[in-house]
């Protein structure tokens, strides 16, 4: 049965008189990239009809204005009013859900949200669409990662190590399919990504965990545009190359490294996702597919190689990175390490966040500046437009710069330079101990 789609931009105004959206009056969403995109993804996923991950990716699908919260979606939700559009559903977003790029549950099912507006681009677009369904379904593929920030990647050697690794994992790509060159070239990713984790510590695990909670979902929504478009390799290979300029790999390094190693491993290992559900390091697969072999004397060959990819010109670029943001690094280490600060405490489960993984800024290898962001907890919730906040790794306490105006116990809003803290009922700042002039958020007694 045919699908018709109206590709008229939606005048909320006119549109939802029956809803109660008079803040949204005079809105107007382009609903033709909208409806566009959940067609593609039926399309997508259809197609794969639960081939590439033994399951099906197909499920409900938001797509979430920020400013309005309205949402045009592929399904309904049980008690919620909707106006039909086309095959679409247009309806709101309940006022306790962050609008992000994610999965979340709704009514009891679990639903993909994306943010709009959507890329231009149907490459870009179907692939973002499908990235976030793959997270819909990451759990039931037993597939889930907890978040893990890579601070290294923010450091100038891992930066130059990981900018020489995506340079030889593109080259890799743009290679196939003649396998030999790209193995050639894969050798060559390896051998960088060695040198890096030797340097670090420990970051060999923290890479492989966000490799598997971010790279797995990029690969799958690129590998399905790829389906759906007809692209190949090739079109990875651009994105790879392009991602090098992000400004930080913090958190997002893997969103470069997971489709690039996932499109080689189908080369190289067809069955490399059924092994990944017990090694959860498809860098360490694409290792044994081409039975790569650490060298004794890592360090010299890593470095020898690099010549071929550039290391002279990244290695400048990363020297004047760090000169220009020394002063940045400071004003962050005087205002959120060494000064006064407000401090919130919680649990990690019990935290509820979101931000753009590519700003991150890695403070040190323990805790991370935040640019901007919204938090919540128990204690309630901080939105931060500007000026940063700190936050460990492991999520337990978050800082921000303590206001220049006295705060009183008394306080529920309080308001500094970019940001604002709203505490929950029961919940009142008092006098930090460890740090003169700061802030614990605390219950009350």
């Amino acid at each position: 049965m045919p699908v018709f789609f109206d590709c008229r931009p939606l005048f909320v105004a006119a549109t939802l008189l029956a809803l109660p959206f008079a803040s949204v009056s005079g809105q107007q969403l382009d609903t033709a990239r909208a409806l566009s995109a959940l067609r593609d993804a039926k399309s997508a996923c259809e197609a794969d009809a639960g081939m590439l991950w033994k399951r099906s990716l197909c499920g409900p699908i938001a797509l979430v204005d920020r400013q309005t919260r309205l949402v045009i979606a592929n399904d309904t939700v049980a008690g919620r009013r909707f106006v039909r559009l086309g095959d679409a559903y247009v309806t709101t977003l309940p006022e306790n859900q962050y609008v992000a790029n994610t999965s979340f549950s709704w009514a009891g099912r679990p639903w993909t949200m994306v943010a709009l507006p959507l890329p231009r681009d149907r490459f870009t677009r179907a692939g973002l669409v499908m990235h976030e369904g793959f997270h819909r379904e990451q759990e039931a593929l037993g597939l889930r990662q907890p978040d893990a920030l890579n601070n290294q990647l923010d450091m100038r050697a891992g930066r130059t190590w990981l900018r020489l690794e995506y340079r030889a994992l593109a080259r890799a790509l743009e290679s196939l399919p003649d396998r030999e060159r790209a193995q050639h070239h894969v050798e060559s990713a390896l051998l960088f990504r060695a040198q890096r984790r030797s340097l670090y510590p420990g970051s060999d695990s923290l890479e492989a965990t966000l490799e598997i909670q971010e790279g797995l979902p990029e690969y799958t929504g690129q590998r399905l545009a790829m389906q759906l478009t007809g692209e190949g390799s090739a079109r990875v290979a651009r994105y790879v190359r392009d991602y090098e300029t992000t400004p930080t790999f913090v958190r997002a390094f893997a969103y470069a490294t997971g489709p690039a190693i996932g499109v080689l491993l189908d080369q190289f290992a067809p069955d490399w996702r059924d092994a990944v559900r017990t090694n959860r390091d498809i860098g360490a697969l694409l290792a044994q597919a081409i039975r790569f072999r650490r060298p004794g004397n890592l360090a010299s060959v890593a470095r020898a190689r690099a010549k071929e990819y550039g290391w002279d010109e990244i290695d400048r670029t990363e020297a004047a990175r760090d000169s220009a943001r020394a002063p940045t690094m400071r004003e962050y280490r005087a205002r959120l390490g060494d000064g006064p600060t407000i401090t919130l405490r919680q649990s990690k489960d019990s935290l509820a966040w979101s931000y753009d993984p590519t700003e991150l800024i890695g403070f040190d290898l323990y805790s991370t500046v935040y640019p901007s962001g919204n938090f919540s907890a128990p204690w309630g919730k901080l939105t931060v437009e500007r000026g940063g906040v700190l936050v460990e790794n492991d999520f337990s306490r978050i800082r921000i710069g303590a206001p220049a105006t006295p705060v009183t116990r008394a306080a529920r809003e309080i308001k500094g330079d970019g940001w604002t803290l709203v505490l929950n009922s029961g919940w009142s700042l008092r006098a930090d101990p460890s740090r003169s002039g700061s802030f614990i958020a605390d219950k009350d007694r």
